[in-house]
């Protein structure tokens, strides 16, 4: 091969990652919108992710009012410690990581206040572009179904299945999140997708 000659799956390569640095570098703008008092920045990061943190965090603490409270306390926290984010993760992957933490500490003290069916279903995002065979196994499962089998999962596989297949992360943003080792979370979508089935076998049992 002659030098300079750049091959199709380096000049790929070379895409994504003039994508990934621009997407990062975009985030860390806004970010840094937010942290000097740019309320429209801070509007527009509450558009993107409220949506999302609110689901998170009501598989967490399975309370619909502490799930908007705290969606709105993760945002508070972000502006709180301007500063301390420094784009080694996505800023999602960070404010997960928010909810995250306070979604735990508040769910030892929680009472239970489902949502509706059809409220979660509204805020359910739409996955964009190509979908795993293991999402589209989801999606074609009844809604209210698979999300009352959701919340009879442990803890842990109930988080990581949330933010693999209902928020659309990678399995090394979502196990950054849960402070977990990729072994660590890749065991705990596995075991947790056997769980799920199970549950979803257990009903479709029933209901014949």
């Amino acid at each position: 091969m002659a030098f300079g000659v750049v091959l199709p799956d380096q000049a790929r390569f070379c895409r994504i990652e003039r994508g990934f640095m621009q997407e990062r570098s975009e985030e860390l703008d806004l970010y840094h919108r937010v942290c000097s008092g740019d309320e429209s920045a801070l509007e527009a990061l509450i558009a993107q992710y409220r949506t999302g943190l609110t689901l998170f965090i009501y598989s967490i603490v399975h309370n619909r009012e502490d799930a908007e409270d705290l969606m709105i306390d993760t945002f508070a926290e972000l502006v709180a410690s301007c500063g301390r984010f420094r784009g080694q993760s996505s800023l999602k992957t960070y404010l997960f990581g928010i909810a995250r933490h306070l979604a735990l500490h508040q769910s030892r003290k929680s009472r239970e206040i489902p949502m509706e069916t059809e409220q979660v279903v509204r805020m359910q995002p739409t996955p964009q572009g190509a979908i795993s065979a293991e999402e589209d196994w989801l999606k074609r499962e009844n809604v209210s179904t698979l999300y009352a089998a959701i919340g009879k999962l442990l803890p842990d596989y109930r988080q990581a299945l949330v933010l693999v297949f209902l928020q659309g992360m990678n399995q090394r943003e979502a196990a950054q999140i849960m402070k977990k080792n990729q072994t660590q979370f890749s065991h705990l979508i596995a075991r947790g997708k056997q769980a799920l089935r199970r549950l979803l076998e257990e009903h479709e049992s029933h209901e014949k």
